[in-house]
């Protein structure tokens, strides 16, 4: 018996069953969904394996070899075998089939082989010789005038008629349309095809043909670019987007819900680019002045390498004060048009955002402060504390301003320390990881700032300060909800929002070089 007749797991569970003697065949069978007569026979099969080789009764992987009777050709198969290249040679029809060569066989030897003995022998022939069903769809003739088309055709830069050109050519040749077919990467009924077109039309069969515009078709694209441009013309929040500009991807996921049909990103990038509608950028070079700039580097670097399970690395920053007021920013515009803001505005208030991300599992803690102060900063440690208590170690990382590295604040982290604090409390020990002077290019939170700013800062006109607020706590959670859902550290292509990726290299700049304060 083949041993593959049943997945493996099913022919070792009836050979432990075997083994144990608790053989009940019909309930075997029964289990694992299969016929009674196939337990029977693997049964017999272990019950030799038992009787000739019982050491290896219980080895899953042995089973006795098969010895296949090699089987005498007969007298029909010399004949057979060497008539074959002819009948093929002869064959006029399109496609190569078994069954027709089987009837021009017959016809010269009548006792020969029966149908199912004479395709047996074809099909490995064939297999053996590189044959295909295709093969016999030939060119027989190329005219002089055909032949300078075609070589014009092969050295041209348009693929199509390049592709023509080789599979006639090469059909010509006697190469075998398969091979032909996988070269000019098309399928071969299409090569197939250009060859009958050839054979009954000649080369004018093969032109191509200037395909007339449809003009339903183009009033459907006139109707779809206008309404992306009506689309962006409003506010993404009117859609429930918290944004305060659009995206590409955001147009073409509020188009098919608006209007019914599906749209892709690159089509609206088109639509966009066709209007005069295009994104405009900006760049800054920073430089760090500490001198030593690579010692805290490698001190960090070393920290980031060498991180356990049960430790977690903070980038630490604060945002703002920013103001309520109508914001600039980068938007889509048309060209030749100037979005205009006015210099002088009432200011509706301001608000400043301490916030710190895990670089392990990309999560943002944030809230709001009234200053950038010692206080601000010993009040984001207990958070963190708190909400990182199962954690052994934790790493804070910020900039070199004087309330990040204020003795009150060194005093705090002394306490925390403490034996007998961490005994009391169960919290995981501080460390403390400062960056280089005038490093924020180095800062990942700087990054998270980035997308902050360009999703709900940029282009904002909001009522008062509770509205900005709202906006940015919805901003932070959809953040961590989608690094919860998909986990990826830090440092690698981020969430989709963040100007720059918060990857923590000293090649990196994660300032945004826009200015949101």
């Amino acid at each position: 018996m083949n041993k593959k007749n049943l997945p493996k797991q099913a022919i070792n569970a009836i050979r432990r069953a075997y083994i144990k003697g608790d053989l009940k065949a019909y309930q075997i069978a029964e289990k694992l969904h299969i016929a009674y007569t196939t337990v029977y026979n693997y049964c017999k099969l272990f019950g030799e394996i038992k009787r000739l080789h019982p050491d290896k009764l219980a080895d899953m992987n042995f089973f006795i070899p098969v010895k296949r009777k090699i089987q005498d050709k007969s007298e029909h198969y010399l004949p057979c075998i060497t008539i074959l290249p002819e009948l093929i040679r002869t064959d006029t029809t399109k496609k190569l089939s078994g069954r027709k060569l089987f009837k021009r066989y017959k016809a010269i030897y009548p006792g020969g082989y029966s149908l199912t003995h004479f395709q047996s022998i074809f099909t490995k022939w064939k297999n053996e010789n590189g044959f295909n069903t295709y093969s016999i769809s030939k060119v027989g003739f190329i005219s002089a005038a055909d032949n300078v088309l075609l070589n014009q055709w092969r050295n041209s830069n348009n693929h199509r008629y390049w592709q023509r050109a080789v599979v006639i050519e090469g059909s010509f040749n006697g190469r075998p349309l398969k091979e032909l077919a996988d070269k000019v990467e098309v399928n071969i009924l299409t090569a197939d095809s250009w060859v009958a077109t050839y054979k009954t039309q000649g080369i004018n069969g093969l032109i191509l043909k200037q395909r007339a515009s449809c003009q339903e078709i183009l009033d459907k694209i006139s109707q779809k670019v206008e309404n992306v441009i009506k689309l962006l013309h409003q506010a993404p929040m009117l859609y429930n987007i918290n944004r305060t500009s659009w995206r590409r991807e955001d147009l073409a996921l509020v188009y098919e819900h608006v209007y019914g049909s599906s749209i892709s990103v690159t089509m609206v990038s088109k639509y966009l680019k066709k209007s005069g509608y295009n994104f405009r950028k900006a760049k800054k070079v920073l430089t760090s002045p500490d001198l030593n700039f690579q010692e805290k580097l490698n001190k960090i670097t070393d920290i980031l390498k060498n991180l356990g399970p049960e430790d977690r690395f903070f980038s630490i920053d604060e945002m703002g004060p920013i103001g309520i007021r109508v914001r600039g920013g980068r938007s889509l515009m048309k060209n030749g048009e100037l979005r205009t803001i006015l210099k002088r505005q009432k200011s509706k208030g301001s608000l400043i955002v301490t916030a710190a991300v895990e670089l392990i599992t990309n999560q943002v803690t944030h809230f709001y402060s009234y200053g950038k102060n010692t206080t601000e900063m010993m009040r984001l440690l207990d958070v963190l504390l708190e909400q990182y208590k199962p954690m052994k170690k934790i790493y804070l990382s910020w900039d070199a301003v004087s309330w990040h590295r204020s003795k009150i604040l060194k005093a705090r982290v002394n306490e925390v320390n403490s034996d007998d604090f961490l005994r009391l409390n169960q919290t995981p020990r501080v460390f403390l990881a400062p960056l280089p002077t005038s490093s924020q290019f180095l800062n990942v939170i700087e990054s998270v700032f980035s997308g902050l700013a360009r999703a709900v800062i940029h282009n904002s006109d909001y009522p008062g300060v509770q509205e900005c607020k709202v906006a940015i706590d919805r901003h932070f959670a959809e953040r961590n909800a989608y690094f919860i859902k998909f986990p990826k550290r830090a440092g690698k292509k981020i969430w989709g929002n963040e100007i720059v990726k918060p990857i923590f290299h000293v090649a990196n700049n994660c300032k945004d070089p826009r200015d949101w304060g």
